[in-house]
């Protein structure tokens, strides 16, 4: 090989490496940046006002509402979701221990009309949005291997419902020139996932979704957030509370107790956490090129099949 070209080489492939790393860089001072130094943004004054959320009896939505109330000093919260039971149980525990006011309404995202959705929703004084209503396959594979129709129903789930329910609020907090939406979308929206397919694809759009609205209404009062983790020990995600170590798979609890410090401030685009913003950043060494190579094959069809298919059959009786 001409000394030439191989000198092209050496300099292209540590051009490619110093970008990597400086990327990687970034992403760490910019986490340094979000979680440490930048302040709290003050929500007093929409104390006053409801904090409607849909998806908030489990999971990362419980642990958010919990962490409103006793960091943030949050006490009136409209509840939307699908098992009376979750909705009644979550607003005691949130009258008893906090003194809240609670209003709750029972909606299927899965199976029930959108346009079934509160009347009220558009004329109450609503200052926080939080969209975290989510489901996801309950097995890797492809999609007709999936039960007919689950494709489509988790884009209505994951991304109609948090459309639906900007369309209703959104107006009355322009008009009032105040308000707050997060959406809760996830880090598989980063680049196409296969075997997962329509997931990565619901929270893909959530985020361009959010990234155009935080464009559009920038100025106006009005602040949207899109927080896109990694795992977290959910059951959307297919993880046991025991089975997080704070590291790699975050408790709700951890990754609420951070996202809810960055609520409302001019970071619209985040993780919600330092852990997940150090594992995008060690991921920004490798191309996703070879990501797809090595991480589909041996973890998404190994591993991570295996035990989502392992929690499903543990998980099946339970209510959802």
């Amino acid at each position: 090989m001409p000394d030439f070209l191989w000198n092209l080489l050496q300099y292209g492939f540590a051009s490619y490496l110093g970008i990597r790393v400086l990327k990687f860089l970034f992403i760490i001072c910019k986490s340094i940046l979000v979680h440490f130094i930048t302040p709290k943004h003050d929500l007093e004054y929409l104390k006053d006002s409801w904090t409607v959320i849909t998806g908030g009896t489990d999971g990362i939505g419980r642990a958010y509402i919990e962490e409103l109330c006793k960091e943030r000093g949050l006490r009136k919260f409209y509840l939307i979701g699908r098992n009376i039971n979750k909705l009644n149980n979550t607003k005691k525990e949130l009258v008893e221990q906090y003194g809240c006011e609670v209003m709750l309404h029972v909606h299927d995202f899965e199976k029930d009309d959108l346009s079934n959705l509160p009347k009220d929703l558009s004329t109450l004084d609503i200052g926080i949005l939080i969209n975290c209503a989510g489901i996801a396959p309950h097995i890797i594979g492809t999609l007709t291997e999936l039960p007919e129709g689950l494709a489509s129903t988790i884009l209505r789930v994951n991304l109609l419902s948090a459309v639906k329910m900007t369309e209703i609020v959104l107006p009355n907090m322009v008009k009032k020139k105040q308000g707050i939406i997060v959406n809760i979308s996830s880090m598989t929206g980063w680049r196409p996932l296969p075997y997962l397919s329509s997931y990565p694809a619901s929270k893909a759009a959530l985020s361009f979704f959010s990234d155009s609205l935080s464009d559009e209404y920038r100025g106006t009062g009005v602040r949207v957030q899109c927080l896109i983790p990694m795992l977290v020990a959910t059951k959307v995600a297919s993880y046991e509370a025991e089975e997080a170590n704070n590291i790699f798979v975050v408790t709700p609890e951890n990754f609420a107790k951070q996202a809810v410090r960055i609520i409302g401030t001019h970071w619209e685009i985040t993780t919600g956490c330092v852990q997940h913003d150090v594992q995008v950043a060690f991921g920004t060494l490798f191309s996703f090129w070879f990501f797809k190579v090595l991480f589909v094959p041996v973890v998404m069809l190994g591993v991570h099949k295996h035990r989502v298919a392992s929690y499903q059959a543990k998980n099946s009786g339970k209510d959802k």
